[in-house]
Order: C-alpha cells, then sequence, then structure tokens
C-alpha cells in the first residue's frame, strides 16, 4: 500500500505554491498527494489515517518558480484564476490548485475553458465568487474620517480580498491617509499620500475606532442618512430586490445602515 502524503502549508499564494512543488518533486504519484492549508481555528479536514502529514515551510523563490511555470506553460488567465480561488474561504482549495494545475500543465491554456470538468469548474466558481465580492466592497465600503484626517473604513468580506480591493483606493485617493480594517482576519491595509499600501496583521485595531471620528465627519453622517432616506419612494419599496443588490452582511459596515 502506498502511503499518502498531505501536504500542511500556510494559507498563502505562496504556502500553496510551494506545497505544490514539493508533491511534484516527490514522486510519490498525484492520486496519493493531498494539499491542505494550515488553519488557525482548527475547522479543517480531520487527522486521515494512513497518511504522513509533511508540514511546509514557505519558500518564496519557489513560490516564484511555480508562478513562472504556470503563466508560461499554461496561461496568464490561469494564473488570475489560480490566485483569486487562493483568497478564497474554500477549505479544500489547496488541493483544488494542485489538481487543476495537473490538468492545466497538461491541457496548457486550453484548460480554463473546460469547464465541464469538476475540478476546472469549481475553479472558475469559486474565482467568479472572489472577484463578485471585489466588486461589491468597491461600491459598499464606507470611510470615516478621523480628527486626525485619517479615513478609516471597516470591512467583513467572507474571502480574503482586502488586497485586490485596495488598490482601487490607492488610485483614487493618492493624496489621503487611509486604513482599510479586514476585522475578521485582523489585518490592515495601510496608505500614506506618495507611498506604497502595504498590509499589517494587527488585533489592536478593531470597530471601537469608527466611534472616534471628526466632528465635521459627523454632521456629514447625518446629512447622508437623510439623503438616503429623502430618496426612498415608500410605494415603490422592493425588499427582495434590495436585498439581491445589497446583501445584508455588508450593512452592519456602510453608514446609511448604522
Amino acid at each position: 500500500m502506498v502511503l499518502q502524503h498531505i501536504y500542511v502549508c500556510e494559507n498563502s499564494i505562496d504556502g500553496i505554491f510551494t506545497a505544490i512543488y514539493q508533491a511534484w518533486a516527490s514522486r510519490n504519484g498525484h492520486a496519493n498527494n493531498k494539499i491542505e492549508t494550515k488553519c488557525e481555528t482548527g475547522n479543517y479536514t480531520n487527522i486521515e489515517l494512513f497518511s504522513k502529514y509533511i508540514s511546509v515551510e514557505t519558500d518564496y523563490s519557489i513560490s516564484m518558480k511555480v508562478a513562472k511555470s504556470i503563466k508560461t506553460k499554461i496561461s496568464e488567465d490561469a494564473y488570475h484564476m489560480i490566485c483569486s480561488v487562493a483568497l478564497s474561504n474554500y477549505q479544500e482549495k489547496a488541493d483544488l490548485i494542485y489538481r487543476f494545475l495537473i490538468l492545466g500543465f497538461a491541457m496548457g491554456a486550453k484548460v480554463v475553458q473546460h469547464l465541464g470538468n469538476e475540478v476546472v469548474g469549481k475553479m472558475f466558481q469559486l474565482s467568479r465568487k472572489v472577484n463578485n465580492e471585489v466588486h461589491n466592497l468597491l461600491g459598499f465600503i464606507r470611510f470615516i474620517e478621523q480628527e486626525n484626517n485619517v479615513l478609516i473604513a471597516v470591512i467583513h468580506p467572507q474571502n480574503n480580498v482586502l488586497a485586490l480591493v485596495v488598490p482601487h483606493f490607492a488610485d483614487r485617493l493618492p493624496q489621503e491617509r487611509f486604513i482599510i480594517i479586514d476585522e475578521s482576519r485582523s489585518l490592515a491595509a495601510l496608505h500614506a499620500p506618495g507611498k506604497e499600501w502595504f498590509i499589517i496583521e494587527t488585533d489592536g485595531i478593531t470597530r471601537d475606532i469608527k466611534n472616534d471620528y471628526s466632528v465635521k465627519e459627523s454632521k456629514y453622517q447625518d446629512l447622508w442618512k437623510a439623503f438616503f432616506s429623502s430618496i426612498a419612494i415608500k410605494e415603490r419599496s422592493n425588499y427582495k430586490l434590495q436585498r439581491n443588490n445589497l446583501p445584508l452582511r455588508y450593512r452592519n459596515d456602510m453608514t446609511e445602515f448604522i
């Protein structure tokens, strides 16, 4: 009996690529390899019998080699799809990406069109879900100005999309100091005028920071809420359509619903 090897890696694109590289190089057979990401909460897969667990240390040089191979031997579209899936909250995403790459290196660029395949179909579905959430957040994020003129926004996305959201605002607010906080993951993206934005891990920034806003901000919040209420036509209310266009999960972070 061939022992199954389970490679446990960091929950990041670099960690997943490193694990896939090691699994591929093991010559244990793709069917006998599996990739899992670490989970601090322990909500991922149970320990499997007759399996050898291998802890994978992220190697950025290896990750870059894998990324280059994907772009040159499969396609840029496949690479972008993989990156989106790696940011999803799907528990088995690491092994799914592994299976996708097995197909991709065999089929080439046309793999992304092979939606009838279960693996490719699932990849497409997850990628679309992540990109849809990014699209929604670009419209639903609300900044609050503090007394020190820093703009603060708090979000609670289902997927780890902070890195995909920030470039939009860095491009449109180049002269502003702002912070976008993913409170669910204790991450914060920081931007300063004329500098590159970056993401840090933090447990010290919480929703309480939203209450520390400027006097001017308070007035603008009242004006915005009044405008939001005044444009509504009670006789034409369609709550089902509103929930479809603006899911309830976004509203706790939006000024007009607070």
